[in-house]
């Protein structure tokens, strides 16, 4: 294989597994070179300081006059501009609790399980509706998560829910999105016992997304490359 057809599949496949989480990885970090890895930002402001999202560099104050906050050049061009609409289709990724404490996460019922692995949405000027595609039994009735938009005491706006709780502790349900194919709910309670984060992709009614599937078409694509490269 020549080094060209070895650089390209090094860097798809980095590609591939950085893009595929967007829950902070909440590595230790001092400064912006110690989160490229994972293509994120230092939270230099915090403490301890720790990788996050490029999409909250704004929401964290970065570009402000007060702020210590820089924006790397790999973050450039990243947004959490809430983009999902009534097309929208969320696909249940994975959950954390906050900085890796899976202590945060409550213990889910299965219904709840069944009910969080895929959410339609409605959205309106001020409100987003998530509601479980799994068919309703008798045992097992899905909440729709409602969440209202909402401005803060210092300008940051975002969609909270009030309300549901899955039956655990949880108050509060906010959501942000990362990216284009990504979406996240962090459960919250202002007792702070729960601080659970679920990680969503994102697609549409129409098409919607299979993480297996696409895995699947990936890493046959990354074997029909190498098995081109070793040709050349």
């Amino acid at each position: 294989m020549n080094h060209f057809g070895s650089t390209f599949i090094l860097c798809f496949l980095g590609f591939l597994f950085i893009q595929a989480n967007a829950i902070p990885s909440w590595n230790s970090c001092t400064a912006n070179n110690d989160c490229e890895a994972t293509k994120e930002l230092c939270e230099v402001e915090e403490n301890p300081k720790v990788c996050v999202p490029c999409s909250s560099f704004e929401d964290r104050g970065g570009g402000s006059a007060q702020s210590s906050l820089i924006k790397p050049t790999w973050c450039i061009g990243s947004s959490d501009a809430i983009t999902v609409d009534s097309t929208s289709l969320l696909t249940f990724v994975e959950q954390a609790g906050y900085q890796n404490d899976a202590s945060l996460c409550p213990s889910f019922s299965e219904c709840v399980i069944n009910c969080r692995k895929e959410y339609s949405v409605e959205k309106s000027a001020n409100k987003i509706t998530l509601t479980s595609t799994f068919a309703d039994t008798t045992d097992c009735v899905c909440d729709k998560i409602t969440l209202y938009y909402e401005t803060d005491s210092a300008g940051d706006t975002y969609y909270m829910s009030g309300g549901t709780n899955f039956g655990t502790a949880t108050t509060k349900i906010a959501l942000f999105q990362e990216s284009g194919t990504i979406l996240d709910l962090e459960l919250t309670n202002d007792g702070d016992t729960v601080d659970c984060l679920w990680e969503y992709s994102i697609g549409t009614v129409s098409s919607p997304p299979s993480p297996a599937t696409t895995l699947t078409g990936l890493f046959g694509l990354i074997s029909a490359s190498v098995v081109a490269f070793v040709l050349v």
